[in-house]
């Protein structure tokens, strides 16, 4: 009986755990750190090496995803195909490049409100460095195309006032000139352009162009305002037939 109790005894108890031979004394104390901490270490590493792998992994598939949007972009040659680049590659860092080429894809097509929506969207994406100036130009632009000139003023304006060393301040120049004739302000436009005429001498392109604006300038006259009630009784005029001529009397 007492030799069953022992038996159970012995059994019942973890077995001690062997220090290996030939262990040099210098390292037991790595030994007992390995068999208090080993096996969490191991499994830490395995997380990290787990975690890394699939940073990678993620890294190496969003520059799979750019790379893509960067080889369509330039294929793109349509509205329709930059439309298409945006719906799959819009939310990618190359995503906002490709939608600064359908805002000027817009603004060219005539489609001025979705060319100012495409713009204001790639200044809130958080745009490339040196690429702000051209999406604030062409913001302006679109304002200018929606005939919303108070608007299109003020951001020529702001433009040029912040940009003043900028290649394209002289741009927003020219859009200052355009408003401001649009707005019958005739003799301040010319004066701008005068100004921006001496800064360009013996430039010819630009001569070109700021001679051709002058002719525009000069040649323009503002359309009188007219009341929804005047437009109204002019196409009436024009849907009643003249009456006939009454018959001559005999």
């Amino acid at each position: 009986m007492s030799e069953e109790k022992s038996v159970e005894t012995d059994t019942s108890k973890p077995a001690l755990q062997t220090i290996p031979e030939y262990l040099p004394e210098e390292l037991l104390p790595v030994y007992d750190w390995w068999k208090a901490n080993g096996p969490q270490f191991l499994i830490t590493l395995v997380a990290a090496a787990v975690l890394f792998g699939g940073g990678f992994a993620f890294k190496q598939y969003r520059a799979s995803k750019i790379a893509g949007a960067n080889q369509e972009m330039l294929k793109a040659s349509s509205l329709e195909e930059l439309e298409s680049v945006i719906a799959k590659y819009g939310n990618t860092k190359a995503g906002n490049a490709v939608r600064l080429r359908l805002a000027k894809a817009y603004y060219d097509a005539s489609k001025y409100e979705d060319a100012l929506n495409t713009y204001d969207l790639f200044l809130k994406k958080g745009e490339a460095r040196g690429f702000a100036e051209i999406a604030q130009l062409g913001r302006a632009q679109a304002l200018e195309g929606l005939n919303r000139l108070d608007e299109a003023l003020a951001a020529y304006q702001s433009f040029e006032k912040a940009n003043a060393k900028h290649f394209l301040q002289p741009y927003a120049t020219l859009g200052v000139v355009r408003v401001m004739t649009m707005q019958g302000k005739k003799d301040e436009a010319k004066k701008l352009l005068e100004n921006l005429k001496a800064q360009k001498t013996d430039k010819p392109a630009w001569e070109m162009t700021i001679a051709n604006l002058e002719g525009i300038i000069t040649r323009y006259e503002p359309r009188p305002a007219r009341s929804l009630f005047d437009a109204a009784n002019e196409a009436a005029k024009q849907a009643v037939p003249a009456a006939a001529p009454a018959p001559a009397k005999k």
